[in-house]
């Protein structure tokens, strides 16, 4: 057998390894401890233990972990082919769909959403729930599971740590015209093919009004591919270029919404991009910055 691994990223290292430099390195920002320092892909953006599962009988199991670097390896061509992809080059929609099946995996197995997924997982099994009748539980004789066991299953610690796992199969089940939503996708190259855009821990940002609905949570978001590539999803899709400007509007929105951690491979870079969100906290208008990104995508 082998050995249970403890250190699980949320961000996975293959996707991180877009905005490192030539070393394979990148610097992070810690916005509790108000500081700068330099570290790499596999020592950055993952907890201990975080998709470990606990049986009763105490026994610890990696499988929520494995599913995932299985769900990653099925789509890392498709990511690749995005990530490696020019303003010239038109991306098919296979290559699309695989993005977002890994966005929504992505999603729901953020630090920032845990507490969310842990409160939907109270829903599953209820046969008034319309958004997660998907999940149903029933015996070897497909009746419905006696209430005491299913309420000890949706109790468990282990099923709220699998339902971020349910919830990412939501759109494929609940709506018949998910795929719509991808032709509004537009990928905006960085100008020079540099490396301007950052990441953080939160890094899909959404506009707030569908964060918590497993259907309709990715309706609108932008989302940083590479740190040369931006994609953007609007309900009205992007027909014109824009301004430099709008890098750093977005590199803003990314600092905004992270937990804790904003990853840059460049310093100075970095360190400009802290002092003008802090520009932004110090007359109090934080709460703007993501309407604003959103409002300059529809203008």
């Amino acid at each position: 057998m082998k050995e249970r691994s403890v250190k699980h990223h949320y961000l996975p290292r293959h996707y991180l390894e877009g905005f490192t430099d030539d070393n394979g390195g990148f610097f992070v920002y810690d916005k509790q401890a108000d500081k700068i320092f330099q570290t790499s892909p596999g020592a950055s953006f993952f907890e201990n233990n975080l998709n470990t599962i606990v049986s009763p009988e105490g026994t610890a199991s990696d499988w929520l972990e494995d599913f995932y670097t299985e769900v990653e390896n099925q789509v890392w061509h498709s990511f690749d082919t995005i990530r490696n992809s020019t303003n010239k080059i038109s991306i098919d929609l296979s290559d699309k769909k695989n993005l977002f099946l890994f966005l929504l995996f992505l999603h729901w197995r953020l630090p920032s959403n845990i507490e969310i997924a842990e409160k939907l997982s109270e829903e599953a099994f209820r046969e008034d729930n319309d958004v997660l009748n998907y999940v149903v539980l029933t015996d070897k004789n497909g009746n419905r599971a006696p209430e005491p066991i299913i309420e000890m299953i949706r109790s468990s610690s282990g099923f709220k740590k699998a339902t971020r796992v349910l919830l990412s199969f939501a759109p494929f089940l609940k709506d018949k015209e998910w795929g719509r939503t991808l032709d509004n996708w537009r990928f905006l190259y960085s100008g020079d093919n540099k490396s301007w855009y950052i990441v953080g821990d939160n890094p899909i940002i959404t506009d707030g009004q569908f964060d918590h609905n497993p259907i309709n949570c990715l309706n609108e978001f932008v989302f940083p591919v590479s740190g040369r590539i931006l994609l953007v999803n609007t309900r009205t899709p992007i027909s014109r270029g824009f301004p430099p400007e709008i890098v750093i509007e977005s590199n803003n929105a990314i600092i905004e919404r992270a937990r804790r951690f904003v990853a840059c491979q460049r310093k100075d870079l970095l360190e400009t991009l802290v002092n003008y969100h802090r520009f932004y906290a110090s007359y109090g208008k934080t709460g703007s910055i993501i309407p604003e990104l959103f409002q300059a995508f529809q203008t």
